[in-house]
């Protein structure tokens, strides 16, 4: 009832989204459903109580091609249909459709349950899949939001993936900690957790990992951004045992050193970047790089975010870069009160900011290009992962009628290799 069919054929409204070049279907299946004809479908409309996902009988009228543009927002593009004169079959079919609306507004009280029904109610009727977030790769990223995010597409509510900072300890009742993740007092999002040391074992929590670590309510934590960068993450990654045990080949630290080269040559050159990646990841490709620029003289800055591709998996990595000029990124760190975001309460005000800010300036280029990646992992160092956190949450959280999911939502296609960035003037 909800196949698509011949627009002329169909006297009463229903909206359904059609992506271009989507076939109708059969004459055959036409055919069988025509047959079904007879009695009049009322207008009307059918809503979920909350604004988190939708489904609407409306008023019939039509859209221009210019809404199906590709690198547009992937809540444009609606095209009205309307089904056939309605026999019984026609009349459960509706009758199912308000009972979905009804199931989903019952399930307010419980976000994942709603996202989880949301998804089942929308696949059920053919609606372009939007994308998602894999796993996250981070390096001495700051915290988020509290409480901690959660995976809202999985069961146990965690994400894949490793986050990981650096500590020393140093003498009894004392340990030198990546600076950056002592920055403020909110949690992490829920997801395996690792606390990397040199010549000993390092400590290894698998979902939910450990999302108020690190902190300083015993009092023996000392800031050490000498423990920030990549010649400490790498190593301890290259060399990490735990409980005496070799980890470095087993999943998910296999993935966090091989990541580990993107999340800083997120701040080099794409040429250097390019080289990099030849040399460390043998058959992935950068594939776009987007920079939102602002300020001026000393608070010139420059906010890459680059698109990798394994041209064998056709999987990407999204790499958000940390903060490169302290003078105009200052503010984004040091503030420590939240705000609502993508449909979570008490996000950390500066890094929802400054995410907010980058979706909306570089998306529109940049969604094009993820909607061909198989899967997408987020990889960030520092300030670029607490990004990561924030993105992978309102990514698959599917509160799709929020602005802030819409500015960063893409729709999935066939996978497909993408040709290697260069910059505009480049050659070959």
């Amino acid at each position: 009832i909800l196949a698509q069919v011949p627009r002329r054929s169909l006297p009463s409204p229903f909206m359904r989204r059609e992506r271009r070049g989507r076939e109708p279907v059969s004459p055959r299946a036409a055919s069988r459903l025509e047959g079904a004809a007879g009695g009049e479908m009322p207008d009307g409309r059918c809503e979920e109580g909350r604004a988190d996902h939708k489904t609407r009988w409306l008023s019939s009228e039509s859209t221009s091609e210019a809404e199906e543009d590709d690198a547009g927002s992937p809540m444009q593009g609606w095209r009205w249909f309307v089904p056939l004169r309605s026999s019984g079959v026609v009349r459960v079919a509706c009758v199912a459709a308000l009972a979905a609306c009804a199931v989903l507004a019952s399930l307010g009280a419980n976000s994942h349950r709603r996202a989880s029904a949301a998804r089942d109610v929308m696949s059920s009727i053919d609606v372009p899949a939007l994308g998602t977030v894999s796993e996250i790769y981070t390096y001495g990223a700051p915290a988020t939001a509290s409480p901690p995010f959660e995976n809202l597409l999985s069961p146990s509510g965690c994400f894949d993936g490793l986050r990981c900072f650096n500590e020393d300890l140093v003498g009894p009742g004392t340990r030198d900690v990546d600076a950056a993740t002592l920055s403020n007092a909110f949690p992490h999002v829920k997801m395996p957790t690792a606390v990397l040391h040199i010549g000993m074992d390092s400590l290894y929590f698998p979902c939910p990992g450990k999302p108020s670590w690190p902190n300083d309510e015993s009092g023996d934590a000392i800031p050490d951004w000498g423990l920030h960068w990549e010649n400490d993450y790498a190593p301890r990654l290259k060399r990490v045992t735990v409980n005496h045990t070799h980890f470095s080949a087993r999943e998910p630290f296999a993935s966090a050193y091989k990541f580990v080269i993107l999340a800083y040559k997120s701040y080099d050159s794409t040429i250097h970047t390019r080289e990099a990646i030849a040399d460390r990841l043998p058959g992935w490709k950068l594939v776009a790089r987007e920079t939102r620029i602002q300020g001026h003289s000393t608070l010139y800055d420059e906010d890459p975010v680059m698109l990798v591709q394994d041209g064998d998996t056709l999987n990407c990595a999204i790499v958000f870069t940390g903060t490169n000029n302290i003078d105009n990124e200052l503010t984004t760190s040091t503030t420590n009160f939240g705000s609502g975001y993508c449909g979570f309460d008490n996000v950390h005000d500066g890094y929802r900011d400054e995410l907010w800010a980058i979706t909306k300036s570089l998306f529109p280029r940049l969604r094009p290009k993820l909607g061909k990646c198989n899967k997408v992992f987020c990889v960030g160092h520092s300030l670029g992962g607490s990004l990561c956190e924030i993105f992978a949450a309102c990514a698959n959280s599917g509160h799709t009628d929020d602005p802030d999911f819409q500015l960063l939502a893409w729709d999935t296609a066939k996978p497909r290799r993408l040709a290697e960035f260069k910059e505009p003037g480049e050659s070959d």
